[in-house]
């Protein structure tokens, strides 16, 4: 399909103009200005391709290389220099393991190390080329500022784990924020780290957000910010409660399989790491790619893409509140709790509660209504009785004069507790059946005649 306008190409449109671009002169996108082929250059062996989590600050900044130009390390991996090879795309660069490795065009690979982690003038890289010359590069700046944004780690700014709880995140914040507020600390960046430590807190106290970070990074919180993120499917599971549940209150555990990404796993970890042990790679995804067909020509294709990110499937126990006077069909709702996948919002699980039948009471809206047995004598007379309620307290009542058979016996705030007005409750409906004698002996017809003539 095809989104907000994007033109999609592929197959035989994408060939129709790379046709064009030769007939016009020039080459196709992997051919040379002379029009013979250059071939793409190939990480030497045990050289990794990847720009781990741990070295993602690089990305989109730009350096002053021997003292000569400046280059550029984009956040695709592609180096950016003035040198013909590099302007054929032959050139690109990672980082792993603390170093970092660019791969220029015939000159083959560049390996450096930088001395800090800082974004400031005055880090440095050296190392060395293919040839064994060294070579060291300059800090200068942020080129590429809005992806700088996107590599930023909310929980590092705020000094918390991965998995820290609210409360955590919030006196990490409080801590911060005094220590850096610029009214009270006028080193230079302090304004820059209250920013910080200020959005970090934004994203991780709003549910929303911080679930869009745990699965898809800084990107997926702007793509909400755009109104341009997915949101799961909500899952419904039933949840047997018993009567007594209902009437009392009750905290109930219920367990739920559900994927989750893995936040801890990123794709730069080993994956025997101890909590990688149980991940696997998340569903491959749709999304929107980049296709160079000519110089600096490119197009956009829908694709499906092997996900980056690693998930598993966790079993989550969850603590099921059900309220006094609650009834059956009744759902109780935890937002966010149902499958993850990366950068979408999860769908809601739902327990929808059904009430097992009681061994006694049976319930009609707020009322229970339950059936007792009598004999002649106490329909006659009338009798006292008494009956364990669902809160375990023993409720006596007595009924006066002749009983009828399924006469019902009403006892007024002895029923269910009314849904949000606990103080409320409904009634107790009693139907009374009266035990006659299958038989009578001569002397009691006699003496029953005797009273009711």
């Amino acid at each position: 399909s095809i989104m907000r306008g994007q033109v999609v190409l592929i197959g035989a449109a994408v060939g129709f103009i790379e046709d064009i671009l030769r007939q016009m002169g020039g080459g196709s996108a992997f051919d040379s200005g002379a029009g013979q082929r250059v071939r793409a250059p190939q990480w030497p062996a045990g050289v990794s391709d990847k720009i781990t989590k741990k070295m993602a600050w690089l990305k989109g900044t730009e350096w002053t290389w021997n003292n000569w130009r400046a280059v550029r390390l984009h956040a695709d991996g592609k180096f950016e220099a003035p040198t013909a090879d590099c302007q054929q795309n032959q050139c690109k660069w990672s980082a792993n393991r603390g170093k970092v490795y660019i791969l220029w065009g015939q000159a083959g690979l560049h390996t450096l190390t930088p001395a800090s982690e800082e974004l400031k003038n005055g880090n440095v890289m050296q190392g060395t080329r293919q040839d064994g010359q060294p070579c060291h590069a300059k800090f200068v700046r942020v080129f590429d500022t809005e992806h700088a944004d996107l590599e930023k780690d909310a929980y590092e700014i705020l000094g918390v784990a991965d998995d820290a709880d609210d409360a955590a995140i919030k006196k990490a914040y409080r801590k911060l924020s005094i220590k850096y507020h610029p009214d009270k600390n006028t080193e230079e960046g302090a304004r820059e780290k209250f920013n910080n430590v200020r959005d970090a807190y934004e994203i991780l106290n709003d549910p929303e957000k911080k679930i869009l970070f745990d699965t898809g990074g800084m990107a997926a919180v702007k793509s909400l910010a755009k109104g341009d993120v997915q949101r799961g499917q909500d899952s419904t599971i039933g949840l047997t409660t018993s009567l007594e549940d209902l009437y009392n209150g009750n905290r109930l555990p219920a367990h739920i399989t559900r994927r989750v990404v893995c936040r801890l796993c990123a794709d730069d970890q080993k994956p025997s790491a101890k909590h990688c042990s149980a991940c696997g790679r998340c569903p491959d995804e749709v999304r929107m790619v980049n296709r160079q067909v000519g110089p600096g020509f490119y197009v956009q294709q829908q694709e499906v893409v092997r996900s980056r990110h690693r998930c598993r499937q966790d079993n989550t126990k969850i603590e099921v509140t059900v309220e006094q006077g609650m009834h059956s069909g009744q759902s109780i709702k935890f937002p966010y709790m149902s499958e993850q996948s990366p950068g979408q919002i999860p769908g809601a699980v739902i327990f929808k509660l059904k009430q097992a039948q009681h061994r006694q009471f049976r319930r009609e809206g707020d009322d229970l209504h339950f059936t007792m047995i009598v004999g002649l004598k106490a329909a006659l007379l009338g009798f006292s009785s008494s009956f364990k309620h669902l809160d375990a307290r023993e409720v006596h009542f007595r009924v006066t004069g002749v009983t009828k058979p399924m006469h019902i016996v009403q006892l007024r705030g002895q029923g269910m507790p009314r849904p949000n007005f606990p103080s409320e409750f409904g009634d107790m409906f009693i139907t009374v059946k009266v035990d006659f004698p299958d038989r009578l002996t001569s002397a009691q017809q006699a003496s029953i005649g005797q009273i009711l003539s």
